[in-house]
Formats: C-alpha cells, sequence, structure tokens
C-alpha cells in the first residue's frame, strides 16, 4: 500500500514539473487498492491537468494570432482569456469600422493601449477634418489658364461676353488675387517731368486732371 501510494505521489509529481517547464501533463493512474482519499487526489489532479492542457492550447492559439479558436467549455483556467480573445475580436471590428471612416470607435478596456488607440482615432478624424477643409478651399480657388485675349495697346482683355475689361478687374473677378497700386521708379520719373512742365503751362496740367 505504502510504495503503491509512493510510486502515485511521484508520478504525480512528475507531471507537475512538466507543467512547470511548459510541457503537457498527462493523467496519472491510481492502482486499484489505494486509499480512497489517495484516489479522490488523483481524480481532482487529473482533472487538473487535463484543464491545463486545455487551456494552454488555447492560450498558445491566441498568442499566435489566432482569434478564431473555440475556446474551451467550462474551463475556469481559462475564463481570463476567454474575455481577452472577446475584447480582441471587439478590438478587430472596430479596427474594420475605423478603416471605414467611422471615427467615433474608442477603446476603453486595455490600459495603455487604449490611451494610445484613441489618440491615433482622433488624430485620424482631425486629419479628415482638415482635408475636407483643404478640399472646400480648393473648390473655391479660381485659376486662370488657357490662352486669355489682350489688346496690345490699352492691355485691355475681352472676357466669355465680348466685352472688353480692364486688366484688374478681370484677373480680379477670375481669381483670388487683389491689386494694390502704386508706381514703378520709370512712371514716377515721367510723372515728376509731367507736374515740372505743367508748372510751365498750367493749361496742360488742368487738363490732363480733366480727363481723370
Amino acid at each position: 500500500m505504502a510504495d503503491e501510494s509512493n510510486e502515485l505521489l511521484r508520478a504525480i509529481n512528475e507531471q507537475l514539473k512538466r507543467l512547470l517547464h511548459g510541457a503537457t501533463a498527462g493523467t496519472v493512474q491510481p492502482g486499484d487498492g489505494l486509499d480512497p482519499a489517495l484516489k479522490e487526489l488523483c481524480e481532482t489532479v487529473n482533472r487538473l491537468f487535463v484543464s491545463y492542457n486545455d487551456s494552454n492550447s488555447f492560450i498558445r492559439s491566441l498568442a499566435e494570432g489566432n482569434l478564431e479558436v473555440t475556446a474551451p467549455p467550462y474551463n475556469h483556467l481559462a475564463s481570463r482569456f476567454k474575455q481577452l480573445q472577446a475584447n480582441l475580436l471587439h478590438l478587430t471590428w472596430q479596427t474594420g469600422q475605423i478603416a471605414a471612416g467611422d471615427y467615433s470607435q474608442r477603446v476603453y478596456f486595455m490600459g495603455a493601449f487604449s490611451s494610445s488607440f484613441n489618440a491615433m482615432v482622433e488624430a485620424l478624424e482631425e486629419k479628415r477634418r482638415t482635408e475636407a477643409l483643404l478640399r472646400e478651399a480648393q473648390a473655391k480657388v479660381k485659376h486662370l489658364e488657357g490662352i486669355i485675349p489682350i489688346c496690345m495697346y490699352c492691355k485691355n482683355i475681352r472676357d466669355d461676353k465680348a466685352s472688353w475689361q480692364q486688366l484688374e478687374q478681370y484677373i480680379t473677378e477670375h481669381s483670388e488675387a487683389l491689386f494694390s497700386h502704386g508706381i514703378c521708379p520709370d512712371c514716377l520719373k515721367k510723372v515728376t517731368a509731367d507736374l515740372q512742365d505743367s508748372k510751365e503751362t498750367p493749361c496742360r496740367f488742368l487738363f490732363i486732371t480733366s480727363l481723370d
């Protein structure tokens, strides 16, 4: 009896060592003449080994990225990992929703990862808003292109209605450009010279100003 009991304990101890080294544990078969208490212990340990082996296989599949693996039923050792599997499956679905343009998705069950994930989604949402504003701004921008008919003397431009417009007016109406009038150095010399001449011939100066 004692030898059989010791052999059973050694067998159980050997399987426990296998578990500690990451190996699969085998069940231990009790002898017929064992004490009922030892038989009960052996049955309990065997159930533990089976439950551990099943949960370990399930966890290994999750670690390899197989989220569709079937969780072992009625296995309390794997219960936390079942919850993790459900969370990861939901996260996968959320990622697909974000890829489809739904930036309302948020994650709250994965600690620091949740903060990083949510920050990424918010950045994507802001990027989409910025791109939308940019497209809207680009739609409002007017472009001048093609051949523009312009008078070689007065520099007026003929529009689509065959009317002639001043250069400034035409560009202002067909682009976002605005004009700020000044005077170039050559014209300044010419105007200055004209003003000096006007001092000598006031009637000419009056004639010029009356054209404005």
